[in-house]
């Protein structure tokens, strides 16, 4: 869509571009050298891009001489646009609205460039009455408080807490800290914030903001329907499993190219498949396996009564795992239990289950509840979980005070997990109203060592750039992946720990000192560290915006995806990379080395650099290493130590388990 004068040039310059282009094509002839086919398919390519400009200068100038005008706007999604037609028709330039909005013309220049996305509820409020608008009352209710405690109030009141609209459903802060950008305060909510929750729920923000308590349908979501049955909805659950059914939704449109495949349903036919592909039954093959077959999974940890879901849309399977354990026993036990459900009435276009705490009265009851718990365990124990749960309970003699011994003692003998075992007895357990989850968690090791983990599958698999970017960042929020950003003074080792949490995470990699020794190398200098620094202080003078831009564009990072960047050295690049690889979140990893084994490291290196330190660690680029950056640094991490514990380490704090070093690959 053209937007003003300076668009409207440049669109009509490359049209003619286009005719010109076609016209010479088609004034030349056939050439021998290009297949007839050929050009006639160039030419109707050039003739589909050039009707597309053709259009959009044919609306902006309708909009600008009047000869069209808009409609009454009924919906909230189309309001953005609506907005900008109202300007161009009401003959307002940018700089002249700004001037009644008493605002800075950048300011709407930056409205109308995202659409109106970091425009608060207010300001459109202030904007329609000015342009003219016609707009619903369903639509948007200029008169109601549209603040952030009323929006938190009101969705606090249908079971989602606070903490979970902050980090969940509104977006993150694109510049610095505060909540929204621009002149935004805190209590301001975003048109992004709005169509957000719109698209999840359904409400508009008049709906969102109005008098009437919110309601969630019996059919819910705006995307696609699933019945939310009367017992989730009393639970108290309903409007986050609404949520996760959204999110499970833009998985599946996210990866719709996966190939699916035919589920094996007897748990030996389950495992000889895993143990034939892989080597052994753990979560991360199992997850891999069920990857394979076209099922995507979908993690998600935020605190509450919700235990997981699988849902069939269309045919298609998806699994939501919902857990806050370190313990991949536990995780693999609830992932073969939900993929029981997935392979069970496979001539069903549409199912749906909904998982209960273990020792609700559903899970207790219900006959197929049993079944996959059954499943799953005879997965993880070559089909005799039952006999083996017997023999727990024989040795033990019936004692629930002895059966902790008992399981250890069992499987030691019969050669199985003691993890898999406690896990099935638990859940054996909580079938008969018993609650043995403290001693089965008690008999888990001690962290995990996964590395593979439900996210970094899911992220491998999908195509964010396929999801709109209001649903994009949903996800992205709810997956929580991360950018880490290493630095530390020269000879901290900073360069060699982002390399291998790279290649051990399987992400990509930036680094600031590569970038700028091929840019040096593109201009014809030097890249010796004395001109690197120099080159690197003058790119950030003249924008640091660009040149941590043209970082991520060098190494073609995707939004979306998590990354490793090397050698940050200024506090605004920080500040730049939040927020352009929002709604990531970035950590700041700073590597302390002592003194004397930095110095060691360099020597080891090269013995000029020694002599030279102290006049690099002088230059402005290092000012604010050891200083400024070592306190705003989320993870400062012990370089001391050998890399690979080093990398260990950091590892752990990304998943929040102890990691190992071995591929996340299918």
């Amino acid at each position: 869509m053209i937007k003003n004068e300076r668009q409207f040039r440049i669109t009509k310059a490359q049209a003619e571009k286009f005719r010109a282009t076609i016209h010479g094509l088609e004034s030349a002839g056939t050439k021998e050298d290009i297949h007839p086919v050929l050009r006639k398919a160039e030419i109707e390519g050039l003739r589909s891009q050039l009707s597309d400009l053709d259009t959009e200068i044919q609306e902006y100038e309708a909009l600008r001489s009047g000869r069209r005008r808009l409609g009454k706007v009924t919906s909230f999604e189309d309001l953005p646009r609506a907005l900008i037609q109202a300007r161009i028709a009401a003959g307002f330039t940018q700089e002249q609205l700004a001037a009644k909005l008493k605002l800075k013309p950048q300011q709407i220049q930056r409205y109308e460039a995202t659409d109106y996305q970091s425009a608060s509820l207010a300001r459109i409020g202030e904007i329609v009455p000015i342009l003219g608008i016609d707009l619903g009352r369903d639509v948007l209710n200029t008169e109601v408080d549209s603040s952030l405690p009323r929006l938190v109030d009101r969705l606090e009141a249908i079971g989602l807490k606070s903490d979970f609209v902050l980090r969940r459903l509104l977006p993150r802060p694109h510049i610095g800290t505060d909540w929204s950008v621009e002149e935004s305060s805190p209590a301001d909510i975003g048109v992004e914030a709005a169509e957000a929750i719109g698209r999840v729920y359904g409400w508009s923000p008049a709906t969102l903001f109005g008098s009437d308590s919110l309601q969630l349908t019996s059919e819910a979501s705006s995307r696609a329907r699933f019945k939310l049955t009367a017992r989730i909805r009393k639970s108290g659950l309903g409007a986050y499993v609404v949520y996760a059914h959204y999110l499970a939704l833009l998985v599946l449109e996210a990866c719709s190219d996966l190939e699916k495949r035919p589920l094996p349903t007897s748990p030996l036919d389950v495992r000889r498949a895993i143990l034939g592909k892989y080597g052994e039954v753990t979560f991360e093959t199992t997850l891999k396996f069920l990857w394979s077959l076209g099922v995507p999974v979908l993690p998600l940890n935020d605190p509450g009564g919700f235990h997981g879901a699988c849902w069939r849309v269309k045919g298609r399977n998806i699994i939501v795992l919902h857990q806050r354990t370190k313990s991949a026993t536990r995780w693999l036990h609830d992932l073969l239990h939900e993929y029981f459900h997935a392979a069970d009435h496979p001539l069903l276009e549409e199912h749906s289950v909904i998982e209960e705490s273990e020792t609700s009265n559903v899970r207790r009851t219900s006959a197929e509840e049993r079944n996959a718990t059954r499943f799953a365990g005879d997965v993880m124990l070559d089909g005799r979980a039952e006999e083996l749960a017997e023999a727990c309970v024989n040795v033990a003699e019936g004692s629930v005070e002895r059966l902790k011994a008992a399981v250890s003692t069992v499987a030691r003998a019969s050669d199985v997990s003691v993890e898999a075992l406690a896990n099935y007895m638990a859940f054996r357990l909580a079938l008969q109203g018993v609650n043995w989850w403290g001693a089965a968690t008690n008999l888990q090791a001690d962290g995990s060592s996964m590395l593979c983990t439900p996210r970094e599958l899911l992220l491998r698999h999908t195509r964010l750039t396929d999801l709109n970017p209001i649903d994009r960042d949903l996800l992205l929020r709810a997956l929580e992946p991360v950018v880490l950003a290493f630095s530390g003074r020269i000879g901290s080792g900073k360069t060699t720990l982002s390399r291998q949490v790279a290649k051990a995470l399987g992400w990509k990699r930036a680094s600031f000192g590569e970038y700028l020794r091929d840019f040096a190398k593109g201009q014809g200098l030097d890249p010796s560290r004395d001109v690197l620094q120099e080159l690197g202080e003058t790119l950030i003078h003249k924008g640091v915006d660009d040149f941590c831009r043209s970082l991520l564009t060098h190494f073609e990072w995707h939004s979306g995806e998590p990354l490793v960047i090397d050698g940050v050295r200024h506090a605004v690049v920080v500040k730049a990379l939040r927020k352009l690889v929002a709604p990531l979140e970035l950590r700041l990893v700073f590597v302390e080395v002592a003194e004397k084994e930095r110095l060691k490291r360099l020597q080891r290196l090269a013995k000029d650099v020694v002599s030279m330190l102290p006049a690099f660690e002088r230059h402005s680029t290092e000012l604010e290493v050891a200083t400024t950056l070592r306190d705003i640094a989320e993870w400062r991490i012990d370089g001391n130590r050998r890399a690979d514990e080093v990398v260990r380490d950091i590892l752990g704090k990304v998943h929040q388990v102890d990691g190992v070093e071995q591929a996340c690959t299918v």
